[in-house]
């Protein structure tokens, strides 16, 4: 009886260890083979076969997924090296990790499996994913897929990156580091400029742009925006002084034009040896090397600034442009030249017509030289610590250590020299010191105002001068005796 209940114990321990044994064995299988989720089978293409509507269609290689389609109609030929494809509504790239890198929409598609190429024509639209979430948005008329290089090239395409726009002939653009190249020609909008040159090379991730000269960069000018207004309530003529104080208003684009590669770092830009000029304005300032700040809208020269004008010419070591407030500022030691005027050609007068002549000579024989018309004849020149040119004021302002000279003629010095352009009146303040070359005299006061349309002076008292009177003038002013009066006769 004792053996027979030890066979039965025996019996239920071997049934509960093959339970056992069958129960962990299912577990890990599970565990190693999960349950396959029912899914829609991708599409199969076979040599020479045309499938229409296909969704999520996988070209792969070596493996690897690589491109996944979703298109109206694709075809693969025979010999299983070509795959063409219409209406291609999103076309996604994968890199070797998996993750897809750009999209592409066409109108037409075309993969070579022999070179890893795809080509696609008609109304391309691409994407790709930057760092931090930023998107690259383009459009183009033709575009070819180069996997071996791992390089999308485009032509006559125009994209966006956050607020830069741009519009070229041809793109080299590599997706794993974001380098994009831009050949031909060459047009990028930011939101207060825009840059035309034949090429340029960024990194859309870092935003580090390199434009290959020759470069023009124009600062757009800031325009309000006009409200539309019917045809018949618009003012057909308007006054001319009205006209004129508008088209001072009017903000003006600001050129600068390089033969040396430019560099942008956002929001600045650097160039050398650059020429700056303003529209409608008839100045240009070079310099060696300068800084545009896009969010400040300031120019900074910190070395070797020139500005000139048809009547001057100032030099600095450095300066600075501020477009906002229109004024261009020099720090020194700052030499400013008044560039000599050529007189006016005289008419030509025909044989025995004398008279118009001599009335010239005898007007000139009774008329005295203005002051502006010696300045413009001569010229003259001025130093100082630092100069400010308000350009639009057509104002501009020496300060510090003011020293001016027209050779031969006069000299002085200063603490400060304001010059009214437009007006042609002159201001001289703060310890003014006048020398009259020529005939030594000298006059001090703290202020001095001269019209050099008119030729009026003011000076503000306390006046100290110095006159020199030489005994030889007097002697020539004397009236000379006639030759009978001399005899006694």
């Amino acid at each position: 009886m004792h053996k027979k209940w030890l066979a039965v114990l025996a019996t239920f321990g071997v049934l509960f260890a093959a339970s056992f044994a069958l129960w962990f064995w299912s577990d890990k299988k599970t565990d190693k083979e999960p349950k396959v989720r029912l899914q829609k089978p991708e599409p199969q293409l076979k040599p020479g076969m045309t499938l229409e509507g296909v969704e999520g269609f996988v070209l792969r290689r070596e493996g690897r997924k690589i491109w996944e389609l979703f298109v109206d109609i694709i075809t693969l030929d025979k010999n299983q090296t070509q795959a063409t494809a219409q209406g291609i509504r999103k076309a996604i790239y994968y890199d070797e990790k998996g993750k897809p890198l750009f999209w592409l929409s066409a109108q037409n598609l075309v993969y070579n499996a022999n070179t890893g190429e795809v080509t696609l024509t008609g109304n391309i639209q691409v994407e790709a994913r930057l760092s931090k979430g930023r998107m690259l948005f383009g459009k183009a008329t033709q575009a070819i897929w180069h996997e071996r290089k791992r390089i999308l090239e485009i032509w006559d395409g125009q994209g966006q990156v956050d607020e830069t726009r741009f519009l070229v002939r041809r793109i080299r653009y590599n997706p794993a580091t974001t380098v994009l190249e831009a050949f031909d020609q060459v047009v990028v909008f930011t939101t207060k400029a825009r840059l035309v040159c034949p090429m340029v090379r960024t990194n859309l991730t870092t935003r580090y742009l390199i434009a290959f000269p020759p470069v023009q960069l124009i600062v757009l000018a800031k325009k309000s925006s006009t409200p539309f207004l019917p045809v018949s309530f618009r003012k057909v003529a308007q006054d001319r002084q009205q006209q004129k104080a508008e088209k001072e208003k009017k903000e003006r684009p600001v050129n600068f034009r390089t033969d040396k590669p430019v560099v942008r770092k956002p929001p600045r830009w650097f160039f050398e040896d650059v020429a700056i000029t303003e529209d409608e304005e008839d100045y240009t300032i070079t310099a060696k090397r300068a800084i545009y700040d896009e969010d400040a809208d300031k120019v900074e020269i910190p070395e070797g600034i020139r500005f000139e004008d048809p009547e001057t010419l100032a030099t600095a070591p450095k300066g600075e442009v501020d477009n906002k407030q229109k004024i261009a500022i020099f720090f020194g030691p700052v030499e400013v030249i008044i560039k000599p005027q050529k007189e006016p050609k005289k008419p030509e007068t025909k044989q025995g017509d004398t008279q118009p002549a001599e009335q010239t000579e005898g007007q000139k024989e009774g008329k005295q030289e203005k002051l502006r018309e010696r300045l413009r004849k001569e010229g003259g020149k001025m130093i100082c610590d630092k100069a400010e040119y308000y350009y639009r004021e057509r104002r501009i302002v020496a300060i510090g250590n003011v020293k001016f000279e027209q050779e031969g003629r006069y000299s002085g010095r200063a603490d400060k020299v304001t010059y009214l352009t437009q007006e042609e009146i002159l201001t001289i303040e703060g310890n003014v010191v006048m020398r009259d070359l020529r005939k030594g005299h000298e006059v001090e006061c703290p202020k001095v105002v001269i019209n050099l349309q008119t030729d009026e002076v003011e000076i503000s008292p306390p006046v100290k001068g110095r006159l020199i009177v030489r005994e030889e003038e007097e002697e020539k002013q004397k009236p000379q005796p006639e030759k009978g009066e001399k005899d006694g006769k």
